[in-house]
């Protein structure tokens, strides 16, 4: 035995001399040199070059047959082909029967070449040959176990070749659902009968790669707008497949409706729900429990035997009957008491959906349950089983088995015979050799293990079929009739020669010489030479028909294979052409989709904000409506309260009445939370940052930083208190609006003066406050009337909060006051520091003119002056524009001009620069439109109160023509020449607006005009000195609320008085 095994090892691995041998070597040098062809041009990727996935080349395969030439002369050299794969009685490989071998990706393996991967239309034909070729009708049948290793490595390789293309087609599609459906009835047959070596496990993984590519292959196309009608047949298979997984069940719930309400997915949902168990052994790597099931095992074995329920899907419940049986039993033992006779075993059989009794005693052994005499089984609560064990599934007649009826395996994996609703697809039919082969190799290699006597050599062709696996073999021609046997023997062959045929030869392998009778008639010598020149003239004419056969064979091969390369270039042409067209046309749908709605919610969050702005001023005009008119009745009841000093002394208790208890608690309630509202952290700090949050939204305008410093005396508890409300924690406090503005709040007792140029002082009534070089707003923090100190004209505008009362709310005292001081954002041209910084000097410089002129204009009241200041500052912006525009190197257009409307005088002062202001921007053709909108409702408003303010206007409208012109670059540098002029002409400007005003005062000189010096800090624009005067003067809350403070004690003193 040693001794032949040595012998089969040494021939095997011997060096090979034949043709096949040789074949390989060349194929070797061949494909090595298409290899660095195909990566020189770009076909496959360079191993040695990293790339991008995004940039990986998709495959296309162009091999024509079943197997690839090299493989099929490789696994011919090493003895690894299957017997399927060989001319029967040779270990030579058959063209028209080698199908592609799966081998595992590993490591350091390169990637295929064009001609080693098989198209879609050829893995198809090669998945049809399997399927009808090699696979026998009845899944019974021994030849089933036989071919069941062979398709389970063959069709794992054609998935593989589908993955290699990247190619998830209607072809893919199909041949997936063939070989899903292949695999689910191995899983019925247990790989066929007599299939000791078959691995449940193994197929299983198998069907759920398959079912999981299936999936993806749906939900891409779905994406692409094509829907199969066979996807509710596949997804309800996934649903048994991962009974106990929720996330199946997920997916499956988040189909389109159409494939959710097919009845095929419906009935796996229904047997899914019914085969859920709440009494599963607790195992690590097992299932969980599931909740509230009501274990129907009954239901579940009649709604399997419907004929609505598909012999596949019947199938795939199959493998989970052995975990419904279990939970059943067990379900059962928890009904009956110890006392019960126990259960016949015909009925256990019967609601376990067992084949007969036997079954079911078998299965109860396993679960070591006692089997009563009389064939009674004791399940009861007093029963141990035994589950922790595997159960193999069962092999079920009655309910599985009985539904396929009369179908061939063929019509099953065909989806031609299947009771779920399921649309079968159209198998292609390829030109394989079928009847050749069952013609030639059913005996030997198919059916049965031991071969039978060799074939004559006259049976067979004396060449092999054509190297192509889809072309039948052109028959041989029949061999001539035996004469009649002489009555002597001669020394002649009985065959005719033949010419030695290619390696492989099968004629060779198969041919094998009769063996002559013992007795010979002797034949005469002229008989046996005309039987002689008859033999040779065949031989000659089979040798001629043999050569033209060849030729045509050949000849026909190449024509094919130029007609399926044509074709699967065209189909690959068309597929690629439905792509382009559809990833763009998806690409930009969804682009101008989402720009819609950018565009829409853009709208709706400006249409919302302006109604809310108009809402909240709407509310604030109502509420000031509604204390105006509760101030005119409490001045009607005021002169009808006043008490009688007498009586009140006279009738003044002699102890204060006790509060019950309810009273007290809300007394506290409402103290505590007063101590809360006081002390809340930061809260004047916030109202800050939304008063600069709301100038920034209704100016339109970003400065960079907004600073605010406050000044405390000591470290009482005023102070403490005041640091408290300003979040003041450390020495300054950083806050950014949601536009953008930094807002600085910084402790002036503890910083220095000259590091910030503040917009807002806030201070304590006393403090020593530093004098700003600047006008600065101030807010004064005052715990009783006392007189301020401050009286300098540097602090525009300002105002004094007094906190007196211990009712007061200081927070909503402080936002009021808030909105008198902090009433604009500073006008510095904001632009990129390398503009900011090359335009500062002419900037500066146009500042201080605007002041002055503001200056001027307050303390006017002549609507000449007003328009004639107009028309002069209107024209000395546009001599900035136009140093700017003749400063800009770089800069291609024209600048832009200022129109100077001419419209009459109005009634005074503010309301002819308004009316001059208003016409000036309607003939504005340039700017942003709804910046202009915005100055113009800035205007009216302004307009309204009688407080316009020319050079605050005339910034604003530099500031857009600036941002218009869009050409100021780093480019911009402005001469001490252009200062100069500009300079002289503000001087002069101003000094004739001083000598046409007509004050009480006299007229400053031209030299003490308040022209700003050059800096490069920030600087805020703010308004004339009576509008802040006027502002507090005409405060009606402040007014209502000492009213409210004295009538509130008048009624106080009444009530003790009574």
């Amino acid at each position: 035995m040693d001794g032949d095994v040595r012998d089969e090892r040494r021939e095997r691995f011997r060096p090979r001399e034949d043709a096949a041998a040789s074949r390989l070597a060349e194929l070797k040098v061949q494909y090595a040199r298409k290899r660095e062809e195909y990566i020189a041009s770009g076909v496959l990727p360079d191993p040695s070059k990293p790339g991008l996935l995004e940039d990986a080349l998709k495959l296309v395969g162009t091999c024509p047959d079943m197997c690839p030439e090299y493989e099929r002369v490789e696994r011919e050299v090493q003895k690894e082909l299957d017997k399927l794969e060989c001319f029967p009685g040779t270990t030579s490989a058959d063209p028209a029967a080698a199908v592609k071998i799966y081998r595992r990706p590993a490591a350091g393996r390169e990637l295929p070449l064009p001609e080693e991967v098989r198209p879609p239309l050829v893995l198809q034909q090669t998945l049809d040959y399997l399927v009808h070729s090699l696979l026998p009708a009845d899944p019974s049948d021994p030849h089933f176990a036989v071919v069941q290793p062979f398709m389970w490595n063959r069709t794992r390789a054609i998935r593989q070749d589908f993955i290699v293309q990247s190619d998830r087609g209607a072809i893919a599609i199909a041949c997936h659902e063939r070989i899903a459906r292949y695999h689910i009835l191995c899983l019925h047959w247990k790989g066929g009968v007599g299939a000791d070596a078959w691995s449940e496990q193994q197929e299983l993984e198998q069907l759920r790669k398959t079912l999981r590519s299936l999936i993806e292959f749906y939900d891409d196309q779905r994406l692409l707008g094509h829907t199969y009608p066979n996807e509710p047949e596949f997804r309800g298979y996934n649903l048994l497949l991962h009974a106990r997984d929720p996330e199946t069940l997920r997916e499956a719930e988040m189909l389109p409706t159409s494939v959710f309400t097919a009845p095929s997915l419906q009935w796996a949902l229904r047997l899914r729900t019914l085969l859920q168990r709440s009494n599963l052994l607790e195992k690590r790597g097992q299932p969980q429990n599931t909740e509230s099931t009501p274990h129907f095992f009954t239901r579940f074995f009649k709604d399997l035997a419907r004929p609505e329920v598909s012999y596949l899907m019947a199938c795939l419940a199959e493998n989970l009957f052995a975990s419904v049986r279990i939970g059943a039993v067990k379900t059962l033992a928890r009904a009956y008491m110890p006392q019960h006779n126990g259960l016949p075993l015909d009925h256990v059989a019967m609601v376990l959906g067992m084949d007969a009794h036997d079954e079911a005693r078998s299965f109860l052994e396993l679960l070591h349950v006692q089997i009563g005499e009389d064939d009674s089984a004791k399940i009861n609560k007093s029963t141990v089983l035994d589950e922790d064990k595997s159960f193999s599934s069962p092999f079920s007649r009655t309910l599985v088995e009985s539904k396929r009826g009369e179908a061939s395996c063929q019509a099953i994996i065909d989806g031609l015979a299947t009771t779920a609703q399921s649309t079968p697809w159209p198998r292609t039919h390829s030109p394989l050799p079928h009847a050749a082969l069952a013609q030639t190799r059913p005996v030997q290699t198919a059916r049965s293990s031991a071969p039978e006597a060799p074939t004559p050599f006259a049976a067979w062709p004396a060449v092999p079929p054509a190297t192509s696996a889809f072309t039948r073999p052109v028959a041989a021609p029949a061999a001539p009739a035996a004469p009649a046997a002489p009555s002597a023997p001669a020394p002649v062959v009985t065959t005719p020669p033949v010419a030695e045929p290619p390696a492989p030869s099968i004629a060779k392998a198969a041919r094998a010489a009769p063996t002559p009778p013992p007795c010979r008639p002797k034949i005469p010598r002229n008989r046996l030479a005309e039987q002689l020149a008859l033999r040779l003239c065949d031989q000659g004419t089979w040798e001629l028909v043999q050569q033209v056969a060849r030729s045509a064979l050949a000849q026909e091969s190449k024509k094919r294979n130029r007609r399926l390369r044509a074709s699967l270039i065209e189909t690959l042409a068309s597929q690629l052409c439905r792509r382009l067209v559809a990833e763009p046309s998806a690409t930009y749908v969804r682009h101008a989709a989402m720009e819609a709605l950018a565009s829409a919610q853009r709208a709706r969050t400006q249409y919302r904000a302006a109604w809310s702005h108009w809402r909240a001023r709407l509310a604030q005009v109502r509420e000031q409506q509604r204390q105006t008119a509760r101030l005119e009745a409490i001045r009607a009841c005021l002169p009808h309260l006043k008490p009688n000093r007498l009586e009140k002394h006279a009738y003044r208790p002699l102890r204060a009445p006790r509060l019950w208890d309810s009273e007290r608690n809300v007394a506290f309630t409402k103290t505590q939370q007063a101590s809360s509202r006081l002390w809340a952290c930061g809260s004047m700090a916030r109202a800050l940052v939304d008063r600069v949050a709301l100038l920034c939204e209704e100016t339109m305008t970003r400065p960079v930083c907004w600073i605010a410093v406050v000044y405390v005396e000591g470290d009482g508890v005023g102070s403490r208190w005041l640091r408290h409300k300003m979040a003041l924690n450390s020495a300054e406090a950083v806050y950014t609006s949601h536009q953008g503005t930094e807002v600085r709040i910084i402790d002036g007792t503890h910083a220095k003066d000259s590091e910030h140029h503040p917009q807002l002082v806030v201070c304590e009534a006393g403090v020593h406050v530093p004098i700003p070089t600047q006008p600065t707003a101030l807010l004064e923090m005052a715990w009783n009337e006392t007189p301020t100190v401050l009286h300098e004209p540097v602090w525009l505008p300002r105002t004094r909060i007094v906190l007196d009362h211990a009712d007061a709310d200081a927070d909503a005292l402080f936002a009021d006051a808030l909105e008198q001081v902090v009433i604009a954002l500073p006008a510095d041209y904001h632009g990129p520091p390398a503009v900011c910084t090359s335009l500062q000097p002419l900037w500066d410089v146009w500042l201080g003119i605007s002041d002055g002129v503001d200056t001027w204009l307050s303390r006017t009241s002549s609507p000449a002056v007003a328009h004639e200041a107009f028309t002069v500052l209107t024209s000395l912006a546009n001599l900035f524009l136009r140093l700017v525009a003749a400063s800009d190197t770089t800069a291609s257009q024209s600048p832009l001009v200022l129109p100077l409307p001419s419209l009459e005088t109005g009634k005074g002062v503010s309301d002819t620069l308004a009316q001059l202001a208003m016409g000036q921007l309607r003939s504005v053709t340039w700017g942003d439109p709804d910046a202009v909108e915005l100055m113009h409702a800035h205007t009216v408003e302004q307009a309204q109160t009688g407080h316009f303010q020319l050079g605050f206007y005339m910034q604003a409208l530099l500031c857009m023509a600036l941002a218009h012109h869009g050409g100021v670059g780093t480019h911009v540098a402005v001469s001490a020449a252009d200062l100069a002029q500009l300079r002289a002409f503000g001087q002069r400007a101003l000094t004739d607006l001083a000598a046409r005003i007509h004050t009480e005062k006299p007229a400053p000189s031209s030299a003490a005009l308040p022209m700003r010096t050059s800096c490069t800090g920030k600087r805020t624009i703010t308004p004339p000195t009576h509008a802040a005067k006027r502002g507090r003067e005409d405060d009606a809350s402040a007014r209502i609320r000492r009213l409210l403070a004295q009538s509130v004690q008048l009624l106080q003193d009444t009530h003790v008085d009574s």
